[in-house]
């Protein structure tokens, strides 16, 4: 499958969760004598909130990796919790007289149930397993990936079970139990990659960790107050706490996405937030403003104008670059990840440039090694002086399977080159990234250069 083909599913899923929403909405303003209770109708709103942040952050991802096991898991849970809601409110609107015609009502409820459970809950679990690059530790990871699964089917037997048979509570129970257990497992992964991880990787996973957190509260929390007051949670209130920490696994890895460069699409989450913001902030304006003049020409001349949407959009048209300015300003100063190879090569570029003079050539060179894996958060990196075949420095697990080499060149002459591994996370190396490696084993080329000739220079003097 193409890249472009998992693009499009990517976002079709996406629009197809967001269709879900006036659908939802045309069934519960039916009229009828049991309306959807207020209860149902903030349920219903904080799951399309959940179910459009785990689609939207999973078409992002897929965008750009479209084997990305993780980006698969959050696309496919939002439209399947979307279906879910359409289905909940298909299957009451088919009980209200005159619409008892519609067929199947009771089975596509059912549907719904085990959609809901699935796209709640899987997510939540697998996710922590499998953050941030998509795949298991190792093949022992797969016990706690096979028992998220378990969980959730023990789960829905359990409450599809007779209430009056003694074993019911038992299997719902334990489905509940080995879901915490593989939550919990998760958690263990995360603080795994952590130890194992650069300084990207362990800022990334201090946004999931935050959010496993409130996951695994929200699985023990329920089992402890049902043991001690099965009374004291009613209603929905449940379904809100898990709802609250399904919602969260998608801002967490999206905030990682965003704030330190994760899959390479920084850029594009950056002016979601900005345009999203700013569509919001105008059409607040252009509303506001609106309703507040035609009230003032009603009770000036005691009728609406048209005059009113003409001010508004010259107000609007005024408003549109500072407004958007101030936004990007924000966000860039709140989300942009600072610390990246760009900034690293830039800083190296200016003290080699300072101190080259000074400084010796194994220094310099190490330097340039053990930067651009930093800034790369690559898992390894070499430097190859004077068409060595074999490296003169490494740093980190090389293995010599380079997927970055950049040359150094000082003037028309090339005196080695660098090679860097994959990154920890996966992301491919952008072009800004290559250019800027460049720049930067140019200028030590050039160093490394001076100090050969300075060097020279003191042998052969007497």
């Amino acid at each position: 499958m193409t890249a472009q083909r998992v693009r499009i599913i990517g976002w079709a899923l996406f629009g197809l969760t967001v269709a879900c929403i006036p659908l939802t909405a045309f069934m519960f303003s039916r009229p009828g004598p049991n309306p959807p209770t207020s209860s149902d109708l903030v349920s219903a709103v904080i799951a399309f909130i959940g179910a459009i942040a785990f689609s939207g952050v999973g078409a992002l991802i897929v965008s750009q990796h479209p084997r990305h096991l993780i980006g698969w898991i959050f696309s496919l849970s939002g439209p399947a919790t979307a279906a879910a809601i359409v289905l909940s409110a298909y299957g009451a609107l088919s009980t209200e007289p005159g619409w008892t015609w519609l067929p199947a009502g009771q089975s596509l409820s059912g549907v719904g149930y085990v959609l809901l459970q699935s796209g709640v809950f899987l997510p939540l679990t697998l996710g922590l397993l499998l953050f941030p690059d998509g795949r298991l530790l190792s093949r022992r990871w797969l016990i706690p990936a096979a028992a998220a699964v378990v969980g959730l089917v023990m789960r829905m037997i359990g409450d599809s079970m007779d209430q009056s048979l003694w074993y019911w509570e038992w299997t719902s129970n334990i489905g509940v139990l080995v879901s915490i257990a593989s939550a919990i497992a998760g958690l263990v992964a995360l603080a795994i990659r952590w130890r194992r991880g650069g300084h990207v990787l362990r800022q990334q996973i201090k946004w999931m960790a935050g959010a496993a957190a409130v996951v695994v509260i929200a699985f023990v929390g329920d089992v402890a107050l049902n043991i001690a007051n099965q009374d004291l949670l009613k209603g929905n209130a449940e379904f809100y706490v898990f709802i609250v920490a399904y919602t969260l696994i998608p801002l967490a890895a999206g905030t990682a996405i965003l704030r330190y460069g994760l899959y390479e699409i920084d850029t594009i989450i950056n002016q979601a937030i900005v345009y999203v913001a700013f569509t919001a902030i105008l059409a607040g304006v252009y509303a506001g403003v609106t309703a507040t003049l035609q009230k003032f020409f009603v009770a000036v001349t005691g009728q609406s104008s048209d005059a009113a949407i003409v001010i508004t959009v010259a107000l609007i048209a005024t408003l549109f670059t500072p407004v958007r300015n101030a936004l990007q300003r924000l966000v860039d100063a709140r989300f942009k990840d600072k610390r990246d190879l760009e900034r690293l090569m830039k800083t190296l570029e200016t003290e080699v440039a300072a101190v080259v003079d000074v400084m010796d050539g194994q220094r310099l060179a190490e330097r340039l090694v053990r930067t651009a894996r930093e800034g790369a958060n690559a898992t390894g990196a070499a430097l190859y002086l004077d068409g060595a075949r074999e490296p003169t420095y490494v740093s980190g697990d090389w293995t010599g399977d380079a997927v970055l080499v950049v040359p150094l060149r000082a003037g028309d002459k090339e005196i080695g080159r660098i090679a860097l591994a994959g990154r920890r996370h996966g992301a491919p190396y952008a072009q800004r990234e290559r250019d800027r490696l460049q720049d930067a084993a140019d200028m030590v080329a050039m160093g490394l250069r001076l100090g050969q000739e300075r060097r020279q220079a003191e042998l052969v003097a007497p």
